[in-house]
């Protein structure tokens, strides 16, 4: 992280309100305890590098940020070192965002943005997803725009900033099977506007995973109480459900999502397992 750092300050050089900006920021951030202060500088140094300087090595520099800390840490942190030097209409995080779009679909960037070159399609997912992850943080505008038709949502993309784009993912996210994606992309022509498109595809499949994977420590945190309330431990209980204690354990843990029918089994044995005790106060250890 230390050379995404010295890579950004060689390049700063050139930019007298960019390093003063850089100086200021990170000079904060040095308040914290050691390992979070490099993590947030780092942060921080790569997004100015992408803002005002923009390289393919820098999306490189992303990838190893994302693959060493994770994508929502990242974009968390990338709120938390801009929003407080940012402008009401987070100038300095809406170019991040139209830079990433510009490596990630081509189309998201303002003319001039250099692209990843051609072969470089994990740098290019790299992107699009840092896209979707950075809309998915911080505060958005109240109300999402009207969007009824072709230009309208043309001019989201065109004229749009953060917060805008942010009210209108907040839709996606909140239940990203509800239609809204698809009613968004019925609006475009596919021919004449596959790089909305794909960014459209792109955020919506980021939230849809988000949803997945809430959805499966849901159900990991209910068998896990389902088990502790049954008083027994993984192993009587897998028993009673016809499963091994190590494939229970898969369960509990989010690591293994169970079938429909072994779910309603667990529910059924840990029914029948509280209606036994309430009935005659007996242990559980059989139906």
């Amino acid at each position: 992280m230390r050379g995404i750092i010295a890579s950004f300050e060689r390049r700063v050089q050139v930019d007298e309100a960019v390093q003063e900006l850089w100086y200021r920021v990170s000079a904060g951030l040095d308040v914290r305890d050691g390992s979070r202060a490099v993590i947030g500088r780092s942060v921080l140094a790569n997004a100015l590098a992408l803002i005002h300087f923009p390289e393919v090595g820098d999306v490189d520099d992303l990838a190893r940020l994302v693959q060493e800390h994770g994508g929502r840490q990242v974009a968390q942190t990338q709120e938390d070192v801009l929003a407080p030097v940012d402008d009401p209409e987070r100038t300095l995080t809406t170019r991040l965002v139209r830079v990433l779009g510009g490596y990630a679909w081509g189309g998201g960037a303002r003319p001039g943005t250099p692209l990843a070159p051609d072969g470089r399609a994990d740098l290019q997912q790299v992107a699009g997803e840092a896209v979707a992850r950075l809309l998915l943080v911080g505060a958005a505008d109240p109300e999402p725009p009207a969007v009824d038709g072709e230009q309208a949502l043309l001019a989201v993309f065109r004229d749009g900033h953060v917060p805008v784009w942010r009210a209108l993912v907040g839709g996606i996210a909140a239940d990203p099977w509800n239609g809204t994606t698809d009613r968004s992309l019925g609006l475009l022509d596919p021919a004449e506007r596959p790089l909305e498109i794909a960014s459209i595809r792109a955020v919506a499949d980021v939230c849809r995973r988000d949803a997945e994977e809430a959805e499966r420590q849901a159900v990991a945190a209910h068998i896990r109480s389902v088990i502790e309330q049954a008083g027994l431990t993984q192993r009587g209980f897998a028993a009673l459900v016809g499963t091994s204690p190590s494939r229970l354990s898969t369960y509990a843990t989010g690591a293994v999502t169970p079938s429909a029918a072994m779910l309603l089994r667990i529910n059924r044995v840990a029914r029948r397992l509280r209606e036994r005790r309430d009935a005659d106060g007996s242990p559980p250890d059989v139906l």
